[in-house]
């Protein structure tokens, strides 16, 4: 649904996105991740016609998102989305329902639905955009991305300012509109939150994909899994932590010693935990590439 090939962008002499290729299958959300400057957000509005690539093409479901029908297919949510501070939520929704071309009925319904899954109390829905709070104006930001039921979801940091509760609330429509279909790019510094819902991770790193593959790829190009235990003695490596003893070894037949010398302490293990490397372990190691 949504296809990026051989694609650059430069400014000048600063090539912000050099030759990167993208795709995003329906059914399935693909994160992008990297740290500030990698290219993220200018490769994101090219993806959405809003950034006329130097080189290389873009197709969503098909065609070119420079023209204007095809943008239509995109529902968009950048990191930064100003809204219309006059307008209620209700009434900035019936705007770009009209501008979709969704009838009127239509867009009453989605409007009340979205607005109620964002968890954006009714008492807010008639009150200026201008005077809610930051949280409150991204579920409105969120429901016009949403509106018209596009067929490609991009998602520029989704989260920003959202209470625990609505992003977990997010996460299940994320994974409920993957079921129903939907393509999404969901580039996000929340990386828990790519962790839980995507199916695919791209880390860019200098205007280039570095790595790409499922969460599991990744974490096994980060190193293996890590093991942390807690006794009630001293062992090789552990430090206090209240009247136990808490370390953390790098592989198994460490953590196998561990073990044997604490039973050979007459201490008892309390604990033993597995730790797969997370996704910010995956960034620090291309940061330091």
């Amino acid at each position: 649904m949504l296809q990026a090939t051989g694609l650059h962008k430069a400014y000048g002499a600063t090539e912000a996105v050099r030759g990167i290729a993208v795709e995003v299958a329906p059914g399935r959300i693909v994160g992008l991740v990297g740290n500030n400057g990698a290219g993220k957000t200018t490769s994101i509005k090219m993806f959405c016609g809003l950034v006329e690539p130097t080189s290389g093409t873009v197709r969503v479901l098909g065609g070119d998102p420079l023209r204007a029908p095809v943008r239509k297919d995109i529902g968009y949510l950048p990191e930064d989305s100003p809204l219309y501070e006059d307008l209620t939520p209700v009434g900035y929704l019936e705007h770009f329902g009209a501008l979709y071309g969704m009838r009127r009925n239509d867009i009453a319904a989605r409007a009340t639905e979205l607005l109620h899954r964002l968890r954006l109390d009714a008492e807010y829905w008639k009150v200026p955009i201008g005077r809610l709070s930051k949280g409150s104006a991204r579920k409105v930001a969120l429901a016009r991305a949403l509106l018209h039921d596009p067929a490609v979801v991009v998602l520029d940091e989704p989260s920003s300012g959202l209470d625990p509760a609505t992003q977990r609330v997010l996460d299940r429509f994320l994974l409920e509109l993957r079921d129903q279909g939907k393509a999404i790019l969901l580039s996000a510094h929340d990386l828990e939150q790519v962790e839980r819902v995507c199916d695919e991770v791209l880390v860019m790193h200098r205007g280039r994909i570095v790595l790409s593959g499922t969460l599991a790829e990744l974490r096994g190009r980060a190193g293996s899994t890590r093991y942390r235990l807690r006794a009630t003695v001293a062992f090789e490596g552990s430090a206090p932590d209240g009247p136990d003893h808490v370390g953390h070894v790098e592989d198994w037949p460490a953590a196998e010693a561990c073990i044997q010398e604490v039973r050979a302490a007459d201490g008892r293990l309390l604990d033993l935990q597995a730790e797969s490397p997370h996704l910010a372990d995956v960034l620090m190691a291309v940061s330091e590439d």
